[in-house]
C-alpha cells in the first residue's frame, strides 16, 4: 500500500503526468515500478518506458509498459541518443519516476535523467524528475537549499483520501484510450508468514535485487 501511494503522489503531485505524457519508469519491475507502469497508464500517459533488465521485460509490457530499456545492454542515454550520437527531442520525457537510484547497488540516474527531460516550450511544462530515494545530493537539497522547481525527492503525505482513491482503481478499474476497461493489479513477488525465519527470507530476497513487486509479510 505504502509503495503504490508513494507512487500515485510522485506522477500525480510531483511529476503533474498528463494525458498523452511520455514516461520513464526506472525500477519498473520493483514495488514502485510496478505501481509507476499502472498508474502511469491510470493517468493517461500515452508512452511508458520502462528499465529492468531483458529478463522483465515481457513482464514490465504486460503491465502496460509501451517498450522496455534493458539497463544490463544498453544506458537510458543511448536509447535516446539519434543517428548522430545527440538526444533526440522526440524520445524525451514529460516526467521521469526514478525508482532505483540509491536503493543498495550505487545507482545514481539523477544527472543523465536531467539530461532526458522535455525542456520548458511555450505552455507546455518542463520535464519533471522525480526520486523515491534520491542521490546523496538530493538529500542534501532536501535538508538545505532545496531543489530548483523540476526536480523532486518524493515525500509521502499520509491521505485517506489517496487510499481510497486507489482502491477504487483495483475494485472499478479506468477506461483507457481504446475504450478497454483496465484495473490497477498490486505485484506480489512473495508471500511469507511473519516469523523471524521468514522475515530473513523476504530481506534476503530483496537485497538480492531479484523481487519482482513487493514482499509480504501475512500478520495473523
Amino acid at each position: 500500500v505504502v509503495s503504490t501511494q508513494s507512487t500515485s503522489q510522485s506522477l500525480r503531485d510531483y511529476g503533474r503526468v498528463c494525458k498523452d505524457d511520455r514516461v520513464l519508469v526506472i525500477g519498473a519491475s520493483g514495488g514502485c515500478g510496478t505501481a509507476g507502469i499502472q498508474l502511469a497508464r491510470s493517468m493517461g500517459a500515452k508512452e511508458i518506458v520502462g528499465v529492468c533488465s531483458g529478463k522483465n521485460e515481457e513482464f514490465v509490457k504486460s503491465l502496460g509498459a509501451t517498450d522496455v530499456i534493458d539497463y544490463t545492454k544498453q544506458s537510458i542515454k543511448d536509447y535516446c541518443l539519434d543517428s548522430s550520437g545527440a538526444i533526440n527531442p522526440a524520445l524525451q520525457f514529460d516526467v521521469i519516476y526514478d525508482a532505483a537510484t540509491n536503493s543498495g547497488a550505487g545507482e545514481d540516474y539523477k544527472d543523465i535523467s536531467m539530461e532526458l527531460l522535455k525542456p520548458a516550450i511555450s505552455d507546455k511544462k518542463h520535464g519533471q524528475y522525480v526520486a523515491i530515494n534520491g542521490s546523496p545530493g538530493m538529500w542534501i537539497r532536501l535538508l538545505t537549499i532545496g531543489f530548483i522547481p523540476n526536480q523532486h525527492l518524493m515525500y509521502l503525505k499520509p491521505s485517506p483520501e489517496d487510499l481510497q482513491h486507489l482502491a477504487k482503481l483495483v475494485d472499478e478499474g479506468w477506461t483507457n484510450s481504446e475504450g478497454a476497461q483496465e484495473f490497477l493489479k498490486p505485484v506480489i513477488a512473495k508471500e511469507l508468514p511473519f516469523t523471524a525465519e521468514a522475515v530473513n527470507e523476504g530481506f534476503d530476497l530483496l537485497k538480492s535485487r531479484r523481487a519482482k513487486g513487493k514482499i509480504v509479510f501475512k500478520m495473523n
